[in-house]
């Protein structure tokens, strides 16, 4: 009964031992040294896939045809077929997404190598602001692939923080540089039209507003059919801007020498003070032009027309061309213009090759009035060149009065009170902005006359008296007497960009009777160009080596119309397709957009600009630049939590130690097992006889 009891302890402790042996091993500190003994996490998909995101569009509420790739790496040492994909949505938090099946949904990947698969995602018009996550397994098999995708959404409306406000005491930096360039690398050239364009590029630390551009020229040179005001509008940090300028210098400007041209910048800052920059350019004038004298030297004189003609009478009318400067003038030619209502039965233009200092040349036309009634017609002369227009060179004005008849009471021809000559600032002027009308009225009759009342008016209220009224009252003018008026008129904003004309209207008395007699003169009208930008917004990201697009909205806020509108992107980047856009001719009034694709050739600042040119009316070019900078991030390499990693030849130090260590303890208790099983049996043997000894004994006992 002993042996036996201690046999069952024996077993007890051995059992004790192993399972105390095999504690040790986890909880010792070099147990995490013995990798076939190492409890590891282990996402692998069991068909040795793995997945990533590659180029992922941002989603918004509402969005629909998002494009989301994903990368299907084989992570195996054999190449895998692919039959199907499928999509696994495992969050809760991904209602709201509609995602397609992938395309395409089969392919052959070669060990170590992936593929490119792409889903199309539709968001729900109110889902969730955040991240969504989803899997996806492949060949049917219900246990995902390794890895996860995440899908972000953002808000939908991007609240960017309000412009920073400056401190009323903040005192700007206005500061700018002006440069020019010539349409005649030479210089200017006398008696020629010449063009000129002048650049200013903002230096400052604010933006120009209401930006202005006026030059100021010398003496000898002026503005042709332009004015020397630009309209530029809103000038960015940083923005380059120009504007081109038509000047014709006259014959008797000094050639061989430099003529200084001042450029002004005017306009307010973004405290609301004025800004005012200028700069002054010495032009080069080359020596003689095509003609020797200059037009300002002709004058139109002696014109001889009767005072008063019958209806449908023919009458006569002449007058003298005379050079009266120091040079011959060469190619003009003079010109007779009659109103509707009366016919020039002659020759209306006269070609003068040359007409030399001093000379005077005569011209009669004939002349007859074919409307039936009792009025006065305004008849233009003209001296201008033979290569330019209307309202290039000198101009001149009488009248004639028409009547039905002549009564035998009438002792006399009616008085006759006309517009003799008129001037205004400059060739033309601004729509918008007020100018000086210069008249000068003259009495071709032999008679005082008096109580004279004179009324100007034009075609749609085009001019608008200024301080006044648009009549204005003399009380008298002896006979072949003379006077003037200087009247203040304002354009109207909205003006047709061409020649208006405006009527003269006259009443008088000669002390018997009151008359009325009627002029009309000519002045050509400019409408301002003005273009505007909006700033460029940069991309939300801008990766290098990866496309990126941006737009900017430009409005044609003038009256006038943007000739040959073309826009053109340019800078230290690459494009895909062409960044240029022609928009053709650009009403008042529209609107348009413009869009351009990039790709960035390194990270850093990118720099950029886009271009705006158009033609004017005359066909000047004029040049518009806004420029831009991005930043460019380096393209980020996403590593994968979830795939794999390579197994390391490493040396199993711990594995050869605990070798060492198990090896002879196994084998000496295995041997001390052993020795003190062989004793308990030989104890037993013994006691086996001993207790054979003692019953064979006790039964010889018996036996006697």
């Amino acid at each position: 009964m002993e042996m036996i009891i201690k046999r069952k302890i024996k077993k007890v402790t051995l059992i004790v031992m192993a399972f105390a042996l095999a504690i040790g091993m986890q909880i010792s500190p070099l147990a995490g040294m013995f990798s076939p003994f190492e409890i590891q996490n282990v996402y692998a998909s069991p068909s040795g896939l793995s997945v990533s995101s590659g180029r992922t569009d941002v989603g918004t509420p509402g969005s629909r045809n998002l494009i989301f790739e994903v990368i299907v790496s084989n992570n195996s040492d054999a190449a895998i077929t692919i039959t199907g994909m499928e999509v696994i949505i495992s969050d809760t938090n991904s209602q709201g997404l509609t995602i397609s099946s992938p395309q395409p949904q089969t392919g052959t990947i070669p060990a170590g190598g992936t593929l490119t698969t792409t889903l199309r995602i539709d968001v729900a018009e109110r889902a969730n602001i955040g991240s969504r996550r989803f899997q996806m397994a492949f060949n049917g098999s219900d246990e995902p692939a390794t890895g996860f995708l995440d899908f972000f959404i953002m808000d939908q409306i991007l609240e960017l923080p309000p412009p920073d406000q400056p401190p009323a005491d903040r005192i700007f930096r206005h500061a700018a540089d002006f440069t020019h360039t010539l349409g005649a690398a030479g210089g200017f050239s006398q008696g020629r039209q010449n063009s000129i364009t002048f650049f200013v590029l903002n230096r400052g630390d604010t933006v120009v507003r209401n930006g202005q551009m006026t030059i100021s020229l010398p003496e000898g040179m002026s503005l042709h059919n332009a004015s020397a005001t630009a309209y530029i509008g809103t000038i960015s940090i940083g923005q380059r801007v120009g504007r081109t300028f038509s000047i014709m210098v006259h014959d008797d400007t000094a050639g061989d020498r430099a003529h200084p041209i001042t450029v002004t910048l005017t306009g307010t800052d973004r405290g609301g003070r004025e800004v005012n920059l200028q700069n002054t350019f010495y032009i080069f004038v080359e020596g003689t032009g095509a003609v020797e004298g200059t037009l300002s030297d002709v004058v139109i004189e002696n014109i001889s027309i009767p005072t008063q003609v019958l209806v449908d009478e023919t009458f006569e009318m002449t007058f003298n061309i005379r050079n009266t400067g120091q040079r011959a003038v060469r190619d003009i030619k003079t010109s007779v213009d009659v109103p509707d209502g009366m016919i020039n039965m002659s020759s209306a233009i006269f070609v003068i090759n040359n007409l030399d200092a001093g000379e005077t040349r005569s011209f009669s036309v004939l002349l007859s009035v074919r409307e039936d009634s009792n009025r006065s017609f305004p008849i233009r002369m003209a001296v201008e060149p033979l290569s330019g227009g209307i309202g290039d060179g000198v101009i001149q004005f009488t009248s004639v009065f028409a009547s039905e008849t002549i009564t035998e009471t009438d002792d006399v021809l009616t008085p006759q009170l006309m517009v003799y000559r008129y001037s205004h600032e400059g060739d033309s002027v601004l729509a918008g902005r007020e100018f000086q009308l210069n008249l000068g009225f003259l009495n071709t009759s032999n008679r005082r006359l008096s109580n004279i009342r004179i009324t100007l008016s034009s075609e749609a209220g085009t001019f608008i008296p200024v301080g006044g009224s648009n009549s204005f009252f003399v009380d008298s003018v002896p006979a072949g007497g003379q006077f003037g008026r200087t009247v203040t008129l304002r354009t109207s904003p909205s003006a047709e960009q061409r020649t208006t004309a405006i009527t003269i209207r006259m009443t008088y008395e000669d002390g018997t009777s009151e008359f009325t007699a009627e002029d009309i003169i000519s002045i050509p009208v400019m409408q301002v160009m003005r273009l505007s930008v909006d700033e460029i917004v940069p991309p939300f990201e801008v990766f290098a080596f990866t496309p990126g697009f941006s737009s900017l909205q430009f409005y044609n806020l003038g009256h006038t119309t943007l000739n040959n509108l073309m826009v053109t992107a340019e800078g230290d980047f690459d494009v895909m397709q062409s960044n240029s856009f022609f928009v053709g001719n650009m009403e008042g009034g529209t609107s348009d957009t413009f869009s351009f694709s990039f790709i960035p050739r390194e990270p850093g600042p990118m720099a950029g600009m886009v271009i705006f040119t158009y033609e004017d009316i005359d066909g000047q070019q004029i040049i518009h630049e806004v420029p831009f900078e991005f930043m460019v991030m380096e393209m980020p390499v996403w590593d994968d939590p979830w795939r794999e990693m390579p197994e390391e030849n490493v040396t199993p130090w711990a594995l050869i130690i605990f070798g060492a260590i198990a090896i002879p303890l196994i084998a000496g208790i295995i041997v001390w097992s052993r020795i003190r099983k062989s004793r308990l049996n030989k104890r037993l043997e013994i006691q086996d006889e001993e207790f054979n000894a003692a019953f064979d004994l006790e039964k010889t006992g018996e036996n006697k």
